[in-house]
């Protein structure tokens, strides 16, 4: 993990500046596969049993400083809570994914009806699938406080230039072979692991990220790091 150069944007909305406050937005941003959803969903609810899967793989003494370190990752989240502004995609929902909790899901008319509509502050096409972040969402949650986001790499780039410095990106890195035994375990199909392994190059915001992390550590220690970057960048 370390602190890269920040690069600063130029904004180019009225609206978003609408949203004067000093609450930080948190975008989790890596390739496929890297546990972004997971992680953003802990950080919100605090609920070590959505990491039970993890947590039941590894041997009895891992886990106890698992659960060690996941109590204290849970008790500095009580002092500083996170919500999560979910973002809409018009893929179809994955085994276990749950509209309104992991993402927004929409068929493609719908989203596109939403995209002339100007419901989104930004939204991107990747792998032949819409993904976009409502304006509304963004300024009601960081209105309320900091905030965390999970985003493609060309979401996580149009977000850093609509809001600067308040936009702290966090890249979880995964070796390719790790993210493709991850995809087969969810049970992608195999055209989409082809296609986002093949593009993976064209798709590495790792260079630009504010943070990068080691997501093929153990959870909870990917989990520290985060927690680390979470103090240090509030504190400021």
């Amino acid at each position: 993990m370390y602190l890269k150069h920040a690069i600063i944007y130029k904004s180019n909305t009225i609206k978003i500046k609408k949203v004067l406050i000093m609450n930080k937005l948190f975008v989790l941003v890596g390739p496929s596969a890297a546990g972004k959803t997971l992680i953003s969903n802990f950080l919100v609810h605090k609920d070590i049993s959505i990491l039970k899967n993890l947590i039941d793989e590894v041997n009895d003494f891992d886990r106890l400083s698992m659960l060690e370190n996941l109590n204290i990752i849970t008790n500095a989240l009580k002092s500083s809570p996170f919500n999560k502004i979910i973002t809409s995609t018009s893929r179809n929902p994955r085994e276990k994914e749950t509209h309104g909790i992991d993402y927004y899901f929409y068929n493609r008319d719908n989203f596109e009806r939403k995209i002339n509509n100007g419901d989104f502050l930004e939204y991107v096409e990747n792998f032949g699938n819409y993904y976009g972040t409502c304006l509304e969402s963004i300024k009601t949650s960081l209105t309320i406080g900091n905030s965390i986001i999970v985003l493609d790499d060309k979401g996580a780039i149009k977000m850093k230039e609509l809001l600067n410095s308040q936009a702290i990106t966090i890249y979880l890195d995964v070796p390719v072979n790790i993210m493709e035994k991850r995809m087969n375990f969810r049970n992608d199909d195999i055209q989409s692991l082809i296609t986002r392994t093949t593009n993976l190059h064209i798709m590495n915001y790792k260079d630009k990220a504010d943070f990068i992390i080691n997501a093929n550590n153990r959870i909870d220690l990917v989990l520290l790091d985060i927690i680390e970057i979470l103090k240090s960048t509030i504190a400021n």
